[in-house]
């Protein structure tokens, strides 16, 4: 069941960062390359048409990365208001938007600007607050108990003794199955 719900995770990872992908180009596509450039005695006007479209798109690619970024920082803060309740919708959510932050901090990269080292320090600092959020808070449990209460033989949080009862119980029936 684990592992279904894992590859389930990354599923809806993959599927919200192609969703935001095709929305964005949908409704803000790149600029169109010119295709009407003379290849005459001047190749003044061509290179000048060529100068225009790299302009449009360095600029186009900026705010691309920009509206990725804070797509997934509200992709990434809706995964983790779904905390505990619904762990595998949260956890495709956190994947799909940091796969959008991958997208942002590559789209970002094209680009000849100072605003490419904010977009990327934004994601930088997005992904350690969602990473301390999700991963380096304090536990339940140790916010319960006091530092060195279960060393000193005080009794444990019943859900944790629950656990490693069933744990025992399955590692014994485990042991039985295989007849040791």
């Amino acid at each position: 069941m684990r592992a279904l719900q894992l590859i389930y995770s990354f599923f809806l990872g993959l599927a919200v960062v192609g969703f935001v992908g095709i929305g964005l180009d949908t409704f803000y596509p790149n600029p169109d390359y010119p295709t009407d450039l003379q290849s005459g005695p001047s190749p003044a006007p061509a290179q000048e048409a060529q100068q225009a479209y790299q302009q449009a798109y360095e600029s186009w690619s900026l705010i691309t990365s920009i509206i990725l970024l804070v797509v997934a920082t509200a992709i990434l803060v809706v995964g983790l208001a779904l905390g505990e309740r619904f762990v595998v919708l949260a956890n495709g959510l956190l994947l799909g938007g940091l796969f959008t932050m991958v997208h942002a901090v590559g789209r970002s990269i094209g680009t000849d600007s100072i605003l490419r080292f904010v977009v990327i320090t934004v994601a930088l600092l997005v992904t350690i607050g969602v990473g301390w959020f999700k991963f380096a808070r304090q536990s339940p449990l140790a916010a319960r108990t006091p530092a060195g209460a279960i060393a000193e033989g005080a009794t444990a949080d019943a859900d944790l003794t629950r656990r490693v009862a069933e744990l025992e119980n399955r590692l014994e029936a485990l042991r039985r199955a295989l007849g040791g």
